[in-house]
């Protein structure tokens, strides 16, 4: 194959989005030889050593700025194989990172007069005046419409956001082409089990896959803390004060999005997860249970959950709040009132929830006749009843992402279970609820999950199980 130029030496005369700064001097020697190693080492045939590339590190650590400036190379430097020209995608996660994609590489291009005079600049598409290659930056929702399209180089921006290969496949690399090569930029991933992408790629033992992966504590996990361009620590400990934990831990320290301690297994709960389902309607041969979590228009959600009991698994039909706030904040009056209307097209009289200011649930329901239990059980006994029901895979969940974020975030305190400080478990906590219900409502007899001890009827009653 041509020799090609190497990518630092392609940056050299380049200046940053500032126009004055020169680009070499914002890229740390780590990322300078991430360049390198993934982008310029060879096989003996001079074809490139690595197909796909995989990069992840913290927040702020120019992930994104790194594909951006890999796409340039490509496109500005590389003399590809054949005639079949320098074909750049750059595949984000949404329309807004798109936009932000689009901005940083149009930026770049403009302030190098070098690489302006040597493009047309459209809405989307960064063309080559010649005619020979081009850049498309595109959110994944449209990306799929380039199925069977041939490239010299994808970037998938946040990978991480992928559950399944629809986007890969759509994207797959042409195999005629010894030069077209892949890369993705990500966090750590929600998810663990098989199928999704990012997990299968770090799994998998490819000689032809460069990875450069910084993950672990704050100082592992940024290498670019502290660096005139990176951040510092007191940004990264500010970000930790006011972030869910296992946001934090997933954007700073780049780790699966669950808490050493956690209360359930990430896997089984995704596992659970029936992918697409948001909601199931209320069918007219189902018995349904319902379950609430009750808040005063503060900081917590109030949550509306719904199941049935079929075959012996617990299935969640409906997992709500109370709608969008006004000015941070809602009416608890016009949460009751929404969730008693949906109560009544699952033919739900009653709803089990925990003990939330007295008797103003009991009272609120009422109104719109609709009988308020009260829980006996609290919310820590409910998600240790849960536990044995999810890992056995009893239970089948909806793909709600609030709901996901919340269970695997869930942690144990001594032998309590609760969400960690600052975290909510709002549609956890009905979900769990509502299904520890439905299981209980259709079985023979019905045990007290904490002893084991079979339950009478009045103490059914009183747990809001009969």
């Amino acid at each position: 194959m041509t020799e090609q130029i190497h990518p630092l030496t392609f940056f050299r005369p380049l200046r940053w989005v500032d126009g004055q700064t020169p680009l070499l001097d914002t890229i740390e020697p780590y990322r300078q030889d991430i360049f390198t190693k993934a982008l310029y080492t060879f096989r003996p045939d001079g074809t490139p050593l690595h197909r796909r590339v995989l990069t992840g590190r913290a927040k702020k650590t120019f992930k994104t700025t790194d594909a951006v400036l890999a796409a340039l190379y490509k496109l500005f430097a590389w003399q590809a194989a054949g005639t079949k020209g320098t074909q750049v995608y750059i595949v984000a996660s949404d329309l807004a990172q798109a936009n932000d994609d689009l901005d940083l590489t149009k930026k770049l291009i403009r302030c190098n007069p070098i690489l302006d005079e040597a493009v047309l600049i459209k809405s989307s598409i960064i063309e080559l005046n010649d005619g020979t290659g081009f850049i498309e930056i595109l959110p994944s929702r449209d990306a799929q419409s380039l199925h069977g399209k041939t490239y010299l180089f994808l970037v998938v921006d946040e990978l991480h956001t992928q559950k399944d290969y629809k986007l890969l496949e759509a994207l797959e690399l042409d195999r005629t082409r010894p030069d077209a090569v892949q890369w993705f930029a990500s966090y750590a991933s929600m998810y663990r089990h098989k199928g999704v992408p990012l997990v299968d790629i770090q799994r998998q033992d490819d000689p032809r896959l460069f990875v450069s992966w910084y993950a672990g504590t704050i100082e592992e996990a940024c290498p670019s803390l502290n660096t005139p361009y990176g951040p510092t620590m007191e940004d990264i400990e500010d970000a930790k004060r006011s972030l869910p934990s296992w946001i934090f831990r997933r954007l700073y320290l780049n780790l699966p999005g669950q808490p050493d301690d956690a209360a359930f297994d990430a896997e089984r709960v995704e596992d659970a997860i029936v992918t697409n389902r948001i909601v199931l309607p209320s069918q007219p041969t189902l018995a349904y249970t319902a379950f609430c979590d009750l808040s005063g228009g503060g900081g917590d959600d109030a949550t509306l959950a719904i199941a049935h009991e079929m075959n012996g698994i617990a299935v969640l039909d409906l997992l709500i709040d109370q709608g969008a706030r006004t000015n941070g904040t809602f009416s608890p009056e016009q949460a009751v009132e929404k969730f008693a209307a949906i109560l009544k097209t699952y033919r739900c009289t009653s709803v089990t929830g925990d003990r939330y200011a007295a008797q103003w649930p009991v009272q609120a329901f009422q109104k719109h006749g609709i009988d308020y239990r009260p829980a006996e059980l609290n919310r820590s006994q409910l998600y240790a009843a849960f536990e044995p029901l999810l890992n056995s895979g009893k239970v089948e969940l909806l793909d709600h992402p609030k709901l996901l974020q919340q269970l695997i975030g869930l942690i144990r305190k001594g032998e309590k279970i609760d969400h960690a400080s600052g975290d909510h478990d709002d549609h956890a906590n009905a979900a769990a609820g509502v299904l520890v219900l439905a299981q209980v409502d259709h079985s023979a007899y019905a045990v007290n999950f904490m002893t084991g001890a079979i339950l009478t009827p009045q103490e059914l009653w009183k747990r809001g199980l009969d």
